[in-house]
């Protein structure tokens, strides 16, 4: 009998609900959670995992080797962050007593969290838990003292401030960062790995190379890598379009998986028709760099347009030659905490963006200052040239496809030229009568954009305007 033993008539009822018990225990005893010592909460499934080998054999070390009380997993959405804390905790799952990985998606206060890792990680022995903060946390760090424990804590991000600088916490949830910050300074035998878009502020004073608090910056999958993800979504891509279609991407491991899957559905699996149309971003890549871009503070998003403007990496100076009327100070701040959020790149040449966060930054600057002209309440249009005299021809060039144009374009699309020429007027005109235009480039981008619109502009007195450029 395929069951194993003779089955009757009689006995065919029992038989088959022994072999249900039988089934059940031996499915529990596959699940990760049957091991008392470890609860895997909403851990995502890794039997499908890319790369990182590097990766991994680094925080094994740190962890395993060289015993660090924090790691943190630091990188943009979709870069593979959670997957890797989950491959990780699999891979050293033996050498701790307990290990336990929670999600902080809901940003949960500290409270409840300390109410579920407390009795757990004691293995039941503290069920009476003391009323205030300081308390828990001594009694945690207590916890993390007796016994070696593994506590992953993914998505720190929601638990941090929107449209403020990057890594400083939501109201209400400051006690965070006094955790990590006692978690990273006291002496216990566990680790907390943490995930996260953002830096929290406590690590940058305590992470060092021979500190044990460490900081793993993720970066994009290498080539071989990124063409296993198109491959496996089943486009067959040539070297050199995967080389390109990687390289846009910056090697973001989701946004690889999502433009393979609309390259299937409505390429045809043609990637070369994919990339020559020229938008790489849309759905939920869109979606991803939409919640990245509303993280950030005013000062952020100004500097942000400059970086997308400048379209290649641009000295501190250069930028900070950019600005009308702003604190270097403040620039430097913004710069720092666009870093931390990793949106930007820097090398020698300067600070740039990758290629899809230009795309993204691009567009959302296009709609900002059409929205401006359309309702006549002028901000970065006066703040920021989408065009700038002194770039390189080719540059140039390039704001004008990029930027200028497609500004025009969209405000004739619902507007007459001549309508738009009037309104572009009259919000110069609504400048004199002050003693000056507000220094900025209002005056130049009209002028650049009556001019694209070819727009005939003799008998205009423009001889008060303040043009920079």
């Amino acid at each position: 009998s395929v069951l194993g033993e003779e089955v009757t008539k009689k006995n065919c009822r029992a038989v088959l609900e022994g072999r249900s018990q039988i089934n059940a225990v031996t499915a529990n005893c596959e699940q990760p959670n049957a091991n008392p010592g470890q609860d895997w909460g909403e851990a995502s499934d890794v039997s499908i995992f890319y790369g990182r080998t590097e990766e991994l054999a680094k925080l094994e070390r740190w962890i395993v080797s060289d015993r660090c009380r924090l790691v943190a997993l630091l990188g943009m959405g979709g870069i593979g962050k959670t997957a890797l804390s989950v491959k990780l905790a699999r891979q050293i799952q033996s050498s701790f007593d307990y290990l336990i990985w929670r999600s902080l998606h809901n940003a949960p206060p500290l409270q409840e969290i300390l109410t579920d890792l407390i009795p757990f990680l004691c293995n039941g022995s503290q069920t009476d838990l003391p009323e205030t903060l300081d308390r828990k946390v001594s009694l945690l760090i207590n916890c993390l003292r007796s016994s070696r424990c593994l506590v992953v804590l993914d998505n720190v991000e929601s638990i941090l401030e929107i449209n403020g600088r990057a890594g400083h916490y939501r109201e209400g949830y400051d006690g965070y960062g006094q955790l990590f910050k006692q978690l990273g300074e006291t002496t216990h035998q566990s680790c907390l790995v943490l995930t996260s878009r953002e830096k929290p502020r406590e690590l940058a004073p305590l992470e060092g190379e021979a500190s044990p608090v460490r900081v793993l910056e993720l970066q994009g999958l290498k080539q071989t890598e990124g063409k296993k993800i198109l491959n496996d979504q089943g486009l067959l891509v040539p070297e050199q379009e995967a080389a390109e279609l990687i390289r846009r991407y910056a090697g973001n491991p989701l946004a690889l998986k999502l433009a393979a899957g609309f390259i299937q559905r409505f390429c045809n699996g043609s990637t070369c028709d994919f990339l020559v149309q020229g938008t790489t971003v849309f759905g939920e890549i869109h979606y991803l760099l939409q919640k990245h871009f509303e993280r950030l503070s005013d000062e952020e998003v100004q500097l942000i347009y400059w970086l997308a403007i400048n379209r290649e990496p641009v000295l501190l100076q250069d930028l900070l030659n950019d600005f009308f009327a702003v604190p270097s100070r403040q620039i430097m701040d913004a710069l720092v905490s666009l870093q931390r959020r990793f949106l930007i790149e820097n090398s020698v040449a300067g600070s740039t963006l990758q290629p899809v966060v230009m795309e993204y930054l691009t567009e959302q600057l296009i709609e900002r200052i059409c929205e401006e002209i359309k309702t006549e309440k002028i901000k970065i249009f006066n703040s920021h040239a989408p065009i700038k005299a002194q770039s390189k021809d080719y540059v140039r060039e390039t704001q004008i496809q990029l930027i200028l144009k497609p500004i025009a374009d969209r405000l004739l699309a619902d507007n007459s030229q001549s309508i738009i020429e009037n309104k572009l007027i009259h919000i110069l005109s609504t400048q004199r009568g002050r003693s000056l235009l507000k220094p900025g480039y209002l005056g130049g981008n009209v002028l650049n954009l009556l001019c694209h619109l070819k727009t005939d502009l003799t008998g205009y007195d423009f001889s008060y305007l303040n043009v920079w450029q």
